[in-house]
């Protein structure tokens, strides 16, 4: 038994983008997956921190020191 399927050029194409932008995304959950420990475990605190300090001296971060910049952080989320 044989299941054949016509397809356009443009349609192939499309396909094979969206098979490889799948595999993209996958392999990236794969490599978070095995790079964080389990949650809440010590190695997972370890590992939160040195995410947390990396991000501060990359400057990703928001400063907020006043009641109205709390303010309007929290209302442009």
């Amino acid at each position: 038994m044989s299941n054949t399927v016509t397809l356009s050029q443009s349609a192939y194409k499309n396909l094979l983008a969206r098979i490889n932008k799948l595999e993209k995304m996958f392999a990236t959950l794969l490599d978070k997956f095995e790079q964080e420990p389990p949650y809440g475990s010590e190695a997972w605190w370890e590992w939160s921190i040195k995410k947390g300090k990396e991000a501060i001296k990359k400057g990703e971060f928001v400063e907020v020191t006043t009641d109205k910049q709390r303010e309007d952080f929290f209302k442009s989320l």
